[in-house]
């Protein structure tokens, strides 16, 4: 969130006694659904994370020490410190939304107030681990949050990914899924093994619904992580990340020789750091 395309909002009114949770309605959420992709992440982060702790605060009083408070709660409940970092670049986004637009006089109260990235070692299944995890998913073969992370799991796709997966990007006859929700925006093609494609036939193709893998209300799948919850703690696993289950894929093609070059070209964007991380999981 390094750079900021303010120019289609208007000025607004000076007002910094405004709560965060006013300006983020009124203002920021109806500018992020026009420009923003991930406009529904922002919005699920906001209910859950960001305003039942901040949306009370007038703009003026979001400072260093009250954003310090918030970030030592959310890791008080359990949240990676990754995490803590993305939410905390959300509301420093819509801060500096306010001070674009005029709302807030200056960012000085927040602008220097950061929390470091850990770089996390990837957690990988061992084999009767992942074989646990899709005898569980199994259990429910319908059941579309199990699907989701399945198929996670066979193909090595991104959440994003699978997200925004639709049912014209799926050629079945050559096996591949193609995808542009990638990092770096360019597209790519998801190789699909024959377990991955059985469990794509068996999903239902509703009229007007475009998704690969829907909710059963016809929208993206987006709420898994009760589901992924329970699933990871009853193989024992609790802190295992969805992304984690890229990591396992990536970890049994290198187990059975792949190489690096050609295990970036399958998963896409696979940086060198990522590898080295594997590697040494894959030792462990």
């Amino acid at each position: 969130m390094s750079e900021y395309c303010f120019e289609s909002v208007p000025k607004l009114e000076r007002n910094e006694d405004m709560t965060f949770s006013d300006f983020t309605e009124r203002y920021y959420l109806p500018y992020a659904r026009q420009t923003k992709r991930s406009w529904k992440t922002d919005e699920r982060h906001l209910r859950h994370h960001i305003l039942p702790h901040l949306g009370a605060y007038g703009l003026r009083d979001i400072s260093d020490i009250v954003l310090t408070q918030w970030i030592e709660t959310l890791q008080i409940c359990g949240l990676h410190p990754n995490s803590c970092h993305r939410l905390l670049s959300i509301v420093k986004y819509i801060l500096n939304c306010a001070c674009h637009w005029g709302v807030l006089a200056d960012n000085g109260k927040f602008k220097q107030f950061h929390i470091r990235r850990v770089q996390s070692k990837p957690e990988i299944l061992t084999t009767t681990e992942a074989l646990n995890l899709i005898r569980l998913l199994e259990e429910k073969p319908d059941y579309p949050p199990y699907v989701f992370i399945h198929l996670l799991l066979l193909t090595g796709a991104s959440r994003s990914e699978l997200t925004h997966a639709r049912w014209e990007d799926l050629d079945l006859k050559r096996r591949i899924l193609t995808t542009d929700k990638t990092f770096t925006g360019r597209p790519r093609l998801i190789p699909l093994n024959q377990k991955a494609v059985t469990l794509i036939q068996r999903l239902p193709r509703r009229e007007g619904i475009p998704w690969l893998v829907s909710s059963p209300r016809g929208k993206q799948m987006l709420g898994v992580w009760k589901d992924w919850n329970n699933l990871r703690t009853q193989i024992g696993r609790p802190t295992l990340r969805l992304q984690d289950l890229r990591h396992t894929f990536a970890s049994f093609l290198m187990s059975i020789g792949i190489s690096e070059s050609d295990l970036k070209s399958i998963l896409g964007h696979y940086q060198p750091g990522q590898l080295s991380l594997l590697r040494d999981s894959c030792d462990t």
